[in-house]
């Protein structure tokens, strides 16, 4: 079995894992891995036409470092600081990533089996999941999934015939180390201080709640294609167990340019036919991840990831008050191209939103506003419709008991915010650098305008 403290990934693979034939990339960081094969009954390698030429782009990009100017570099350390996260919000409200190296972990290493998952981490081996497959991903991008349970996704995991991968694996009891549990600000304050003012009265969308936690279970070899996570959330990703090399990609220019940027994100997605014009609008930065790292990802960030070696790894969606201009901005880019930017369509944004624009009037004092979140939070909460990822279900953005009181305080922060007939919301928002949070809110002078809404 590879160990991921080795910078040659392929010991043991070969013959085993994956095809003895395998090629071998080099990465920039030192570490050398192997190409994915998979052949067919023509026993050509299905892998040759696009997976291979992309893994060799991630890894000519740069290997992230604590020097890097775009990624914030932390350590285990800086989770016993006060303003652990501030910080780290700061970041994410900039589209900054954050990594934390070295963090605490509970589940000890060892052999990697269905009774390991199901021991430190209440997977069942009899769970029936989605297993993504790559040869039938190169026949149909479409119809890529066959199902099974955990015991068959193991059971061929040593199969050097097959590369495959579990994306969907629900773990709602999943949570970010201690300091930072509160970063999930839709949960937090959108769901649990708002059925005070607005009980809950229609049916709620269990992915509300599922995709606050999931788990990643991949077959050495596969590579997900260029994406930005689904309905504008964060995302936060732990290796529990092996190695993944992460690529973000960020714009060199152009930054008060929505249709620039909606062209960047749709090209990444088909990256072997656009790489020349990739490499001239894009710079790609390659996070090294392994066991007991940590990622937190500003909403949509595009990002590419190839698994060289057998990995599990849990993480989470969420929403937070500094962040939500890049929500707004991902899910603008979905409503109209969602089916090329995104890895899954999810059900359960407007509600989360609505919730956690009722929760302003009464949130604490403690959290900081923005100008340009917290107008993308009344812009999102009052044009549902507007906002339904392509493809996407219309009972996701159907009006509930939530909609008037939003829209009544939507009105009112529009008003405070300086939103007319001659100033629309979207003038405001679409000015300027889309990537920044903008200047802070008084939180003194916001309270005076939604005082109204705090009667009891």
């Amino acid at each position: 079995m590879v160990t991921c403290n080795s910078l040659d990934l392929t010991e043991g693979l070969l013959g085993k894992e994956v095809p003895k034939t395998s090629n071998k990339v080099r990465w920039k960081d030192g570490h050398t891995s192997i190409l994915p094969a998979v052949y067919d009954q023509y026993q050509i390698n299905v892998c040759n036409s696009v997976d291979i030429p992309m893994i060799n782009y991630l890894a000519e990009s740069s290997s992230s470092t604590p020097a890097s100017n775009y990624v914030l570099h932390l350590t285990n350390n800086d989770l016993g600081s006060d303003e652990i996260l501030d910080r780290v919000e700061g970041a994410l409200g900039n589209n900054r990533p954050v990594v934390i190296r070295g963090v605490e972990h509970q589940p000890p290493a060892g052999e990697f089996t269905p009774d390991y998952l199901d021991k430190h981490f209440g997977i069942s081996p009899n769970r029936a999941v989605y297993i993504h497959d790559v040869e039938a991903r190169a026949a149909d991008h479409v119809n890529v999934t066959k199902p099974g349970t955990i015991a068959s996704f193991f059971a061929s995991i040593m199969d050097p015939r097959k590369i495959q991968c579990i994306l969907d694996l629900p773990l709602a009891h999943t949570t970010l180390p201690q300091s930072l549990k509160h970063l999930d600000h839709g949960l937090l304050y959108g769901w649990n201080e708002t059925l005070y003012d607005v009980p809950a009265t229609s049916n709620v969308h269990p992915e509300n709640f599922t995709v606050k936690g999931w788990g990643l279970l991949h077959q050495a070899g596969y590579l997900t294609y260029p994406h930005h996570d689904a309905e504008g959330t964060l995302t936060w990703v732990r290796m529990e167990f092996g190695l993944k090399f992460w690529t973000v990609f960020r714009l060199k220019a152009q930054y008060d340019d929505r249709i620039h940027i909606q062209e960047v994100v749709c090209r990444l997605g088909n990256l072997t036919e656009h790489e020349a014009w990739a490499r001239e609008h894009c710079d790609a930065e390659v996070i090294t991840l392994t066991r007991g790292d940590i990622l937190i990802m500003p909403p949509g960030l595009p990002h590419a990831v190839y698994t060289p070696v057998k990995t599990f790894a849990t993480g989470g969606h969420a929403y937070n008050f500094c962040c939500l201009h890049l929500s707004e901005l991902a899910r603008y880019i979905d409503a109209t191209t969602g089916d090329c930017t995104t890895n899954q369509k999810l059900e359960h944004a407007l509600e989360t939103l609505r919730r956690m624009l009722i929760a302003v009037p009464r949130l604490s004092p403690r959290i900081r506003l923005f100008k340009r979140p917290l107008l993308s939070l009344c812009i999102m909460a009052t044009q549902g419709q507007q906002y339904r990822a392509k493809g996407g279900s219309k009972h996701g953005v159907a009006d509930r008991e939530t909609a008037k009181p939003s829209a009544d305080i939507a009105a009112a922060i529009f008003k405070h915010l300086g939103v007319s007939k001659r100033m629309p919301a979207s003038t405001i928002l679409y000015e300027g650098n889309q990537f920044v949070a903008g200047d802070e809110i008084s939180r003194d002078h916001l309270a005076r305008v939604l005082k109204r809404f705090t009667a009891l």
